[in-house]
């Protein structure tokens, strides 16, 4: 977060300074000639172009910042919980039996219908879920940029499967059977 405050920050003083530089230009500009006014005029386009494109370009590179993640089984079972923040007040076993809870009851009301839930919407934060035969991940968002994160949510799953897939398919419930499933994770917790 803090550094998406120092790019606005930044492209907020470079607008300030455009502005500034634009001003004096027009007090500069009375009683010279046409090519110097050309030239002030041209040096400023480009400024601003620039301060244009700038601002397109931070914009643009803000990516989605995950929260949160729960690795589950699909029966609901937590395997792992991942956060950027620490809450130790909320019960995240209760979070995974919700999401579980919320899929059971689609599941059941509208199952001619077929699929999966996919994504939950509240108010400040998205749950974007990704399935596999024997994962289940849930990504919580607080940022509204979700569009890449769904593929890689379905990369991260699959590769979980992949490679972890055989022990969850009978799991013991051996949490050292999972042991570099942080490893894989990590890639997941950055900015998508």
């Amino acid at each position: 977060m803090a550094s998406e405050d120092t790019r606005y920050q930044t492209i907020m003083l470079m607008t300030a300074i455009i502005a500034v530089i634009l001003v004096l230009s027009v007090v500069l500009l009375s009683g010279q000639s046409s090519e110097i006014k050309l030239f002030i005029i041209l040096l400023n386009t480009l400024l601003v172009s620039m301060n244009i494109i700038g601002f397109f370009l931070i914009w643009g590179s803000v990516g989605t910042l995950v929260d949160e993640v729960f690795v589950m089984t699909p029966s609901g079972m937590l395997l792992k919980h991942y956060t950027r923040r620490l809450r130790p007040d909320q019960d995240e076993n209760i979070l995974a039996g919700m999401l579980t809870a919320v899929q059971n009851f689609i599941k059941d009301s509208f199952d001619e219908v077929g699929g999966r839930l996919r994504e939950i919407r509240f108010e400040n934060y998205d749950i974007m879920i990704s399935y596999s035969d024997n994962v289940v991940l849930a990504a919580v968002i607080s940022t509204k940029h979700p569009q890449k994160l769904m593929e890689r949510l379905t990369s991260i799953t699959n590769e979980i499967e992949r490679v972890y897939g055989h022990k969850l398919k009978d799991w013991t419930g051996d949490l050292s059977e999972l042991r570099h499933l942080d490893l894989i994770m990590k890639r997941l917790l950055g900015r998508v």
